[in-house]
């Protein structure tokens, strides 16, 4: 057990006669209320029933405040959710944590109740969800934690975000160039992105929509970098067929990624052409190097779509941290959501394989 993790341990302990539960809430839970309160009932719109398990463990019914119901209701989508509560005999506190699937990263957010249950009950949260095999960072939304420290296991910690730290896409489709802008932010930082950079980029590499590998590191190469591309086979990267992607005309898609190659391989920007995992990807981060990487949104989000994240570095144990350029937002997630996001190697090859063998695995180092 690390310092930081038995600090946690014991201040949680000081707070004596205090009862803190942690209740998984099913993945239908949200969708359910929202469903009834549409339908203008409200005999159960302010309870959920959590803590339903496949092992045979009784549903429990819990009285929630209106401030964390909505904050759970709107946090659906593909996020796991956990209620955390805290009781003294008297009062009570609530707490809302969640994460995306197949992340090593619990946010904690929405606290209401009694003020004086709150750091134990953070304390406490953090803790449990450090101890479950997925968690190994925790982070706090400000307001939620009066110290707002985002810290991990080992004692790492984040600091509150500015608001050049971490650029979201202001598009659908603009993942690849933000991933880009953030690349560079994080190798010189007096680069800032700016949504004026965002648009431009994605004007030099899309193929209607998207933007592939070879459009953008001549566009990392056009503002100073030194790109090196790694595709998992030679051709097109993206194969837009049936409209996919928004591709608006397959043909013309196909015409332009070819155009890009060419244009990558006259520039002399190394090419290698290998498939790879996402332990390729952590030995590419070797002198400080960062890594735009494709992935299919599917597995962390919930949506089949190619998308564009930057690998920034890795934890002592190999965990890779992500920047990603995309937060949903419709469910409550913020940047602290997708800044330095700690993804295992185990789960991250899960992502890295978007449409194969029709379309090809990708990634650029700079």
């Amino acid at each position: 057990m690390s310092a930081a993790e038995t600090q946690r341990m014991q201040r949680a302990q000081n707070t004596r006669h205090v009862a803190y539960r942690a209740i998984p809430v099913p993945q239908s839970c949200g969708a359910d209320a929202k469903r009834q309160q549409a339908a203008g009932r409200t005999t159960t719109g302010d309870t959920i029933t959590a803590g339903a398990r496949h092992d045979g463990i009784c549903s429990i019914y819990l009285k929630l405040p209106e401030v964390t119901r909505a904050a759970l209701v709107q946090a659906q989508g593909a996020l796991e959710r956990t209620v955390y509560t805290a009781s003294d005999g008297q009062d009570t506190a609530f707490l809302l944590g969640y994460h995306r699937p197949h992340t090593a990263q619990e946010k904690l957010c929405t606290f209401s109740g009694a003020e004086r249950l709150r750091e134990g009950l953070v304390e406490y949260a953090a803790l449990h969800a450090i101890r479950g095999s997925h968690v190994i960072t925790v982070k706090t939304e400000p307001g939620v934690y009066a110290e707002q420290a985002m810290t991990t296991d080992d004692g790492q910690s984040w600091h509150p975000l500015d608001e050049h730290e971490h650029y979201r896409q202001t598009t659908e489709f603009t993942c690849g160039p933000v991933s880009l802008l953030n690349a560079m932010h994080r190798l010189h930082p007096q680069v800032t992105a700016n949504r004026v950079d965002e648009l431009h980029i994605w004007r030099e590499a899309t193929i209607a929509m998207a933007c592939e590998p070879y459009g953008l590191a001549l566009s990392a190469m056009k503002r100073g970098e030194q790109p090196r591309i790694i595709v998992s086979k030679t051709g097109p990267v993206l194969n837009p067929a049936d409209g996919a992607m928004g591709m608006l005309d397959a043909a013309m898609s196909l015409d332009v990624q070819e155009h890009f190659a060419t244009q990558a391989h006259a520039a002399g920007i190394p090419v290698e052409v290998m498939p790879f995992t996402a332990a390729d990807v952590a030995k590419r981060l070797d002198g400080g190097r960062v890594a735009l990487v494709l992935i299919d949104e599917h597995v962390m989000h919930g949506e089949i779509c190619p998308h564009w994240v930057t690998v920034t570095g890795m934890l002592a144990d190999g965990t890779l941290l992500v920047d990603d350029p995309w937060i949903d937002e419709p469910y409550g997630e913020t940047l602290v959501d997708a800044y330095q996001l700690p993804i295992r190697q185990a789960d991250f090859d899960l992502m890295i394989h978007y449409d194969e063998p029709a379309s090809a695995q990708a990634m650029i180092i700079l």
